[in-house]
């Protein structure tokens, strides 16, 4: 089904409900409408308070020795990104826009480290990407976003130095909430979605949840689509009064380009030229999960938990381009890319909760399992689009991954103190295929790697608000790839596996009021056999290996004022610093890691008078210089983005839960661009997105 076909669908379909609601609407009683369930991340406002999203035990976050931002579901519908990587724009620590505009994957980085291939999970369990198979998620389906800073392997398994991103389903509520949603933007989009849950019968024994989304829509990169269909409905079950079954699934498919870039000329600057063809630039991805949450209360103080996935995503690219540095010729290679990844991925978990003395045990002890495999065949060809159509070379690479790991966490309260410990040891296990580039050679084998991690961590909540910490803390994520420390060398060696160790100190801040919350961190990570993408004088990007140090601090407030006033600001100033890496990088900083990064975004909603119903807000977004390639003969300029919103509630006109809102990034049209590992990107330019929704 084509996306405009299912978009018509849908707003049939969101008109109708709405009909069909409209007169039930006006005889319930008053309700808040929210579309978080506050199950597994309670949350105010901007202001995330508990939840074990972060750290797997429900937890206070303010008692949590460890730096954790979280992204609520009011600045989810505040911001309305349409991606993650613009979810995270106002995150401290985070880099979303490394490599310029590309919608077809969540290439973040925390801390300075990429944290898109191991730093992705959802519901706390592991998202398993191929090499270009990777699972989107859509902001429109989630509660929430939990950003844990730093190493978290100890609890989470395989993850990066630099962090992971932690997302959270919407899920069944108990109370009714209805919205439907149209929105129009720039570039010919036109989106539309539901968001539909309540309970099934009754009791409230059974539960269910239905979001979908539909969108049809170009962009301001000529042949490059943004075309999205997604389903996914939920339904939760109480077997019995201490037992409760969640079952959810999802669907997506879509359409995009496969190359976001443009040339660049040798002075680096991004022309306005496409690298793609736009006759021949199409990124087909098609994904799908489906996987349950078992929860049993065995008694008051002891919990059982186990949650599972599978998920299969199915990518399929076809595209020309034109390499080198000059925008003019034609393409000179046509190339078509199709990969497959799946995976299953299990977690089971028993927490128990006890007293020795004066001091408070929560006790975690865990196991989990994820077997992930994928496949892509690559052809190309210089005979044009026709002859590709057809793969040339039936094989490109292959992975079979199984990873185990046990864990075992006790967090400790006494009083105003906490003390929190976790250890973990994962065993993986990787067979692997690759095809020699060039050749007609494959080579395979199997990889080994297994690791301890473990995490210490202490806070004191005093009385006056203020709550420091510190934590050290260890990761482990496995590489299998190929490294050429050697140019010549075709075929490689197997990579390491990356290992990490932070140290960290930190405070933080809960106004007398719990409205503001302010938090600092000085952190410093050391990283050994991390891998990074290379670009090579003939194009290709080659695996080496770095270890890194990364050093920095960050700052970050959230508020939500009585007055009306709500802000999230944020400040990171950091260095990494190569110890060891290519010739003639030692002692280099990174590239694509900015010094400073500085964010605000504010929002005002007048409580009384004419503008009662009116919310105006504004963001801003500093990315400061770096360097585009790790000789640091290439130095990024400083981006300053900024960011406009408003919102009108017809509330007032008698049409409760009715609200316009408007939403323009990058308000001033700048046209910056970025360099990371010697190749060029460019920002997104101006773009406005007008919504329509209705809430009953």
């Amino acid at each position: 089904m084509k996306p405009r076909n299912f978009l018509a669908m849908l707003l049939g379909g969101v008109t109708f409900a709405g009909m069909l609601h409209a007169q039930d609407a006006l005889e319930l009683e008053p309700v808040i409408l929210e579309a978080e369930s506050d199950e597994t991340l309670q949350q105010n406002g901007y202001i995330a308070i508990s939840g074990r999203q972060a750290t797997r035990v429900e937890t206070p976050i303010q008692r949590l020795p460890q730096a954790v931002s979280v992204i609520t579901q009011d600045q989810l519908q505040d911001q309305a990104p349409r991606t993650m990587l613009e979810a995270l724009n106002y995150t401290a620590s985070a880099t979303p826009g490394n490599y310029g505009y590309d919608t077809r994957y969540d290439s973040f980085w925390l801390r300075g480290f990429p944290a898109f291939q191991t730093g992705v999970f959802r519901d706390g369990l592991r998202s398993f990407n191929g090499l270009s198979a990777w699972y989107r998620n859509d902001p429109y389906t989630l509660e929430g976003i939990a950003v844990l800073k730093g190493p978290a392997s100890s609890m989470f398994g395989v993850s990066t130095p630099g962090g992971l991103v932690n997302v959270v389903s919407k899920r069944p509520k108990d109370t009714p909430y209805n919205e439907t949603r149209l929105s129009f933007g720039s570039h010919s989009r036109v989106e539309a979605a539901v968001d539909f849950t309540g309970p099934l019968d009754a009791t409230g024994d059974t539960l269910y949840r239905f979001v979908a989304l539909a969108r049809d829509a170009d962009t301001h990169i000529d042949g490059y689509a943004d075309d999205r269909i997604l389903l996914a409905p939920s339904v939760s079950f109480r077997l019995a009064d201490d037992q409760r079954l969640l079952v959810s699934a999802e669907y997506a498919k879509d359409q995009t380009g496969a190359v976001a870039y443009y040339h660049f000329g040798e002075d680096l600057d991004v022309t306005d030229a496409p690298a793609g063809d736009p006759d021949y630039n199409r990124f087909d991805l098609e994904q799908f999960r489906i996987g349950y949450e078992y929860s049993w209360e065995i008694s008051e103080d002891t919990q059982l938990r186990q949650s599972y996935r599978w998920s299969k995503v199915r990518a399929d690219m076809r595209y020309g381009t034109r390499y080198g540095i000059y925008p003019d010729l034609l393409p000179g290679y046509w190339e078509r890319y199709h990969e497959t990844a799946k995976s299953h991925v299990l977690d089971l978990m028993l927490e128990h909760r006890l007293t020795t003395g004066d001091f408070q045990h929560s006790l975690a002890f865990g196991v989990d399992y994820l077997r992930g495999e994928y496949s892509a065949d690559y052809g190309g060809t210089a005979l044009g689009q026709a002859a590709n159509e057809a793969l040339v070379a039936p094989f490109y690479a292959a992975r079979e991954q199984v990873q185990t790991g046990v864990y075992v966490a006790d967090q400790i309260e006494r009083d105003a103190l906490t003390l929190s410990l976790s250890a973990r040891y994962d065993w993986v296990d990787t067979d692997y295929s690759d095809a020699v580039y060039g050749t007609t050679t494959v080579t395979s084998g199997e990889q080994k790697d297994e690791a301890f991690t473990a995490r210490l961590g202490v806070s004191y909540e005093m009385a006056n608000g203020v709550t420091p910490y510190a934590n050290i803390a260890s990761s482990f994520a496995p590489n299998v790839a190929q490294v050429y420390d050697d140019g010549s060398d075709p075929t490689g060696s197997p990579a390491d596996p990356t290992e990490a160790l932070q140290k960290e100190i930190g405070v933080k801040y809960a106004l007398p009021d719990q409205r503001s919350v302010i938090s600092a961190a000085l952190f410093d990570i050391r990283q050994d056999n991390g891998m990074v993408l290379v670009v090579g004088e003939d194009g290709r990007n080659r695996g080496l290996q770095y270890d890194l140090t990364s050093r920095g601090i960050e700052f970050e407030a959230v508020s939500d004022l009585e007055n009306g006033v709500s802000l999230i600001a944020s400040y990171t100033h950091m260095k990494v610093e190569i110890n060891k890496g290519s010739p003639g990088t030692e002692g280099n900083e990174l590239s694509g890691v900015p010094n400073d990064t500085l964010s605000l975004f504010v929002k005002y909603e007048p409580q009384s008078g004419a503008l009662e119903n009116v919310g105006l807000m504004a963001g801003m977004r500093y990315i400061g210089k770096s360097y585009g390639d790790d000789l640091n003969t290439i130095e990024n300029a400083s981006r300053n983005y900024f960011d406009l919103g408003a919102r009108y509630d017809f509330a007032g006109l008698g049409h409760e839960g009715t609200q316009l809102q408007l939403n323009i990034r990058n308000l001033f049209d700048r046209e910056g661009q970025t360099c990371t590992a010697g190749w060029c990107y460019r920002d997104e330019s101006r773009m406005i997105d007008l919504s329509l929704s209705r809430r009953f």
